[in-house]
């Protein structure tokens, strides 16, 4: 119901910010002064995580290079719908920005009232890089479990007896669950939280068993041996543990794409998507920002705002059908 009442309100004012674009588009390039004040930088998200201090990479070259600060604004809530929301109903004129994860192209398919073209017309500006994401469980809970074959047969020997935390509902970390659930003919039940930090202090407990997100802000921990990662969702393994067997090598076909970029409210000039692009491609591409993404375990993408724009549009309609295919409810 929250989600809906927020991107609903955001559909209303976009016939709005629609029927400007052409106008906004076709006025004359206002590129050249672009930006002559601070911009704001929406993160659908609490401060603090891997999503904040990759962002913060860029953003700190932005200032350098184009002489205004990009200042964080963290809208968190509603599977990032809060955030995408506000961005939505933002003025077209680049001084209202958003960077999120692939979390977005997700939690549209939880909500078949609202339509996925509201988040279509988001502006792509950048895919900034490609992340690995973890399957994760507590040692403490499930000392024995060290694969997913090891889940599975975990899961066989005690059914519906496997939880999983989440950092909320229609979120990544829930679709990852119940992806992995199809994927493996097993029940998994989840346990929403408002964040990652609070399901993570359960999961190091034991009082959850399972997990699925970003390698990254699980590293201390596995290092630590409070947690432990037994797969790396996709074909690709990850730079943080090269070690660490993918789900196709482990015979499971569950994929979960991971990523970084940035949107502008829709009707934002094409002079200034153009401009923020270039100049993100910089920050991206520069020899210290690359060192720093190996450290996040991020892999460097720079694309062009086509680019981005049609591997958004194809990851909504690929999470549609795994939502689709597993049956997967936003209130379970």
């Amino acid at each position: 119901m929250l989600l809906s009442k927020f991107l609903l309100s955001g559909a209303i004012a976009l016939g709005t910010l629609l029927s400007g674009e052409t106008m906004a588009q076709r006025s004359p390039s206002t590129a050249e002064s672009y930006p002559s004040k601070p911009v704001s930088v929406v993160i659908p998200f609490v401060a603090g995580g891997s999503n904040d201090s990759e962002a913060r990479l860029y953003t700190d070259k932005m200032l350098a290079s184009l002489g205004q600060p990009f200042v964080f604004d963290f809208r968190p809530g509603a599977a990032s719908s809060i955030g995408v929301s506000y961005v939505l109903k933002s003025a077209p004129d680049g001084y209202t920005l958003l960077i999120t994860n692939a979390g977005i192209s997700v939690f549209p398919s939880y909500y078949p009232a609202v339509n996925d073209t509201v988040v279509k017309t988001l502006v792509p500006i950048i895919e900034f890089s490609n992340r690995s994401t973890a399957v994760i469980i507590s040692p403490a809970a499930l000392p024995n479990v060290h694969s997913l074959q090891d889940l599975l047969a975990y899961a066989k020997a005690n059914p519906g007896k496997l939880n999983c935390n989440t950092a909320g509902a229609g979120g990544i970390t829930h679709t990852v669950c119940a992806a992995l659930a199809g994927a493996m003919n097993i029940k998994i039940t989840p346990i929403h939280y408002k964040g990652v930090a609070q399901g993570q202090i359960d999961l190091i407990a034991g009082r959850t068993q399972v997990s699925g997100g970003t390698l990254l802000g699980a590293m201390p921990q596995i290092k630590s041996g409070k947690l432990r990662a037994i797969a790396i969702l996709g074909t690709d393994r990850a730079l943080l543990m090269p070690e660490l067997k993918t789900s196709h090598d482990q015979g499971f076909a569950v994929d979960f794409p991971s990523w970084l970029g940035a949107f502008a409210p829709p009707g934002t000039p094409v002079p200034i998507i153009n401009k923020l692009n270039a100049e993100f491609v910089k920050a991206v591409r520069s020899p210290d920002v690359i060192k720093q993404l190996e450290t996040l375990g991020s892999v460097p993408v720079a694309s062009s705002p086509e680019t981005f724009r049609k591997k958004f549009s194809n990851e909504l309609a690929y999470w549609k059908k795994v939502i689709q295919d597993n049956d997967i409810k936003v209130d379970e």
